[in-house]
């Protein structure tokens, strides 16, 4: 069963009628004079819980949390474009267009793209702002962030001997299989390798697993990363596992290594170090800027008509 929302949020306040100019044109945010009415922000609303079942889309919680995402993200586009015009930060129409491009290839034709859009519920000129948008802000935080400067050996190192403890190789063992599709022909392929034939040759011939070509060579498994390869990890090198069924198939397979959990060395993880320290450096730079463009602008919000906000829905 679909439900659809009114466009017209129910608005729970001295039993008015939400419908009335007077409250459809309402204004709830202001952001340095740039305005969105109490009805622009009820069909933001309706458009983010389209996906949503009915239960969900009243459940308060939900409501709180996207009304609150919708007014934070009304504040933040307000001001980035601001900053932007001001810094001569534009977006070029043909970069939009490279952009739509990009996007239109990962759809077999135009047809399905244009309808992907219609399924959204928005035109595609809507569609194409909410693109242009995303592309400003993207260009403004990599502007704001662009002083952030290189992470130093000596930050990494640091960083490392604190979180030493997150930087753990998993126990693995490396495992060889036959799969087959069947039990009998299994049990046919485990007599032989009792009778001292080598599984690699084996798997060379019968087996129907992907790595088949490579004598069945699966490679390392870290422990608790797949479920038909668990029990390798009581077992010692060398040994064979008996034939069982799996929903792939039936298996035989044999552990040709094993390691333990270790502490991966600083120059194995070095290179993530530097991803984790230039993020949260960036991520500190953007919050500053942020918070500091919100500091110097008029923002209005009337929070309480937002809170008053209800969501009734219609069986489509």
């Amino acid at each position: 069963m679909r439900f659809c929302f009114l466009l017209a949020l129910l608005l729970t306040l001295n039993a008015c009628d939400f419908t009335r100019p007077s409250l459809t044109k309402k204004i709830v945010l202001d952001v340095n004079g740039r305005q969105m009415s109490a009805q622009s922000f009820s069909q933001e609303l309706a458009f983010r819980l389209k996906d949503q079942d009915a239960l969900s889309a009243k459940d308060p919680k939900m409501l709180a949390v996207v009304k609150k995402k919708i007014a934070e993200e009304f504040v933040v586009q307000t001001l980035s474009e601001g900053w932007a015009k001001d810094n001569g930060i534009v977006v070029k129409a043909e970069q939009i267009e490279s952009q739509i491009q990009d996007i239109q290839k990962s759809y077999p034709d135009d047809s399905s793209f244009q309808q992907a859009i219609t399924d959204q519920g928005m035109t595609f000129k809507a569609w194409r702002d909410r693109l242009q948008n995303t592309m400003l802000q993207k260009l403004v935080v990599r502007k704001v962030v662009e002083s952030a400067g290189a992470v130093t050996d000596a930050e990494m190192q640091a960083y490392y001997n604190e979180h030493k403890s997150e930087f753990s190789a998993p126990e693995s063992a490396q495992v060889r299989q036959i799969m087959v599709s069947t039990e009998s022909d299994a049990k046919s392929l485990e007599a032989e390798l009792k009778k001292g034939k080598k599984m690699a040759d084996l798997a060379k011939k019968y087996s129907i697993s992907p790595e088949a070509s490579q004598g069945g060579n699966v490679g390392w498994i870290e422990k608790g990363l797949t479920d038909v390869f668990e029990p390798a990890f009581q077992m010692k090198q060398g040994q064979r596992s008996p034939v069982f069924k799996s929903a792939f198939g039936y298996h035989i397979f044999e552990v040709t290594g094993r390691k333990p959990s270790r502490s991966k060395a600083y120059a194995e993880v070095k290179d993530q170090i530097k991803s984790i320290l230039m993020e949260k450096r960036e991520q500190s730079l953007y919050l500053a800027w942020l918070e500091e463009q919100v500091r110097k602008a008029r923002v209005f919000k009337d929070q309480a008509f937002i809170d008053a906000l209800k969501v009734e829905t219609k069986i489509n």
